[in-house]
């Protein structure tokens, strides 16, 4: 039977005149941005734990945390096999891009290329940053309620990230939707948890190196504890950013998902004030990426733009600041499946009531008349 994922992103290619058999996928340029940000993640953290100043050392870890989070878009984009020409290239790239990450390739693919991608934004598929429904909440219990309302509060997203996705669904292979494969995942999590004491290791000796007076612990806190953390918020908060908004719908059936309403209209393209660090930028230009896995991160502008182009305010698109930050926080706390609009914890609409309108055109006259005088 044919993938309807890849009949649907065959269709939105060839109307952007991008066909998804196309390969812009490039050697030289994968490896290059592989080396500038395996290089810039051995600078920061060799600086994090040097004898410098406790300030400086900061500095570097809250660098070094930055450059995990640019390492993980690299392995990504290498687990999507779309970073350089090749599969098995594509995969060693990603395993090792992996390591300062502590992420299993593996259980990446699965829960990020299949679950995620697979039905973006259908609850109970899609397992990062599902929000919990109206009634759902109201049924949860005091203790479940308290846990939602911090996952969704400003610092959130850090235990989020550690708690109900780092651990459960990138290292070990205990969740539900990975645990019966767990022979499968088994060598990528040996090698992470390798890759992990080889770091751990490697943190201790070298401050026992440069800065002997220091105690281990806090040697540790410099070279790993501080930048997994920045990372970790950083990793939560960019797909949090991509699929939360009170105009992004998310959905609870088969029947209301669609390729199209996930990948297009649940899928935002976030763009920054300054644009620092350019492997970000690029990823969260997101609409493009959902539309077409395949591409290379760097080579997703035309496509975004031919997205934007071809359906218009379908595409989400805003800029990203603090006061943005503030609003959709502050409304994207629950979502309504029956109403299809954003809450907040009362259950109060926050934000639009999303409309198929390719479903309506679909549906007999009398019940398109109910839904244009709704």
């Amino acid at each position: 039977m044919d993938n309807p994922v890849a009949q649907s992103i065959d269709a939105i290619a060839a109307r952007l005149n991008a066909p998804a058999g196309a390969d812009r996928r490039s050697l030289s340029r994968g490896l290059a941005i592989f080396a500038v940000y395996a290089v810039l993640y051995a600078v920061t953290l060799v600086e994090s734990i040097a004898d410098f100043s406790i300030w400086a050392n900061l500095l570097f870890s809250f660098g070094n945390g930055i450059c995990i989070a640019m390492l993980l878009i690299v392995a990504h984009d290498a687990c999507h096999g779309a970073l350089v020409p090749g599969r098995r290239l594509n995969r060693w790239l990603g395993r090792i891009a992996f390591v300062p990450v502590v992420h299993s390739a593996s259980l990446w693919r699965q829960v990020h290329n299949q679950n995620h991608h697979g039905r973006t934004n259908l609850k109970g598929v899609d397992p990062v940053w599902a929000p919990m429904g109206v009634k759902e909440y109201a049924a949860a219990s005091p203790a479940r309620r308290f846990v939602e309302r911090v996952y969704r509060s400003a610092f959130g997203p850090f235990v989020y990230y550690v708690f109900d996705i780092w651990l459960a669904m990138m290292v070990l292979p205990i969740s539900k939707m990975t645990r019966s494969q767990w022979k499968r995942h088994l060598p990528d999590t040996l090698f992470v948890l390798g890759g992990f004491a080889a770091t751990i290791a490697a943190v201790v000796a070298i401050g026992e190196t440069l800065a002997p007076a220091r105690s281990v612990w806090l040697t540790l806190l410099l070279g790993w504890g501080i930048p997994y953390a920045v990372f970790s918020y950083l990793a939560a908060i960019t797909v949090y950013l991509n699929h939360t908004h009170p105009d992004l719908p998310w959905f609870d059936s088969e029947e209301a998902w669609s390729f199209h309403n996930g990948n297009v209209r649940g899928t935002a393209h976030v763009t920054l004030p300054l644009d620092i660090f350019p492997l970000y930028s690029e990823v969260m230009q997101h609409t493009a990426h959902h539309a077409n896995p395949g591409v290379p991160i760097y080579a997703l502008a035309g496509d975004q733009a031919r997205l934007k182009a071809l359906f218009g305010h379908e595409v989400k698109q805003y800029l990203l600041t603090v006061g943005a930050y503030r609003r959709i926080l502050k409304a994207c706390k629950l979502f309504d499946f029956e109403r299809m609009c954003w809450t907040d914890f009362k259950g109060n609409a926050t934000g639009p009531a999303f409309r198929d309108p390719l479903r309506a055109a679909e549906a007999p006259e009398p019940v398109r008349r109910a839904a244009q005088a709704a």
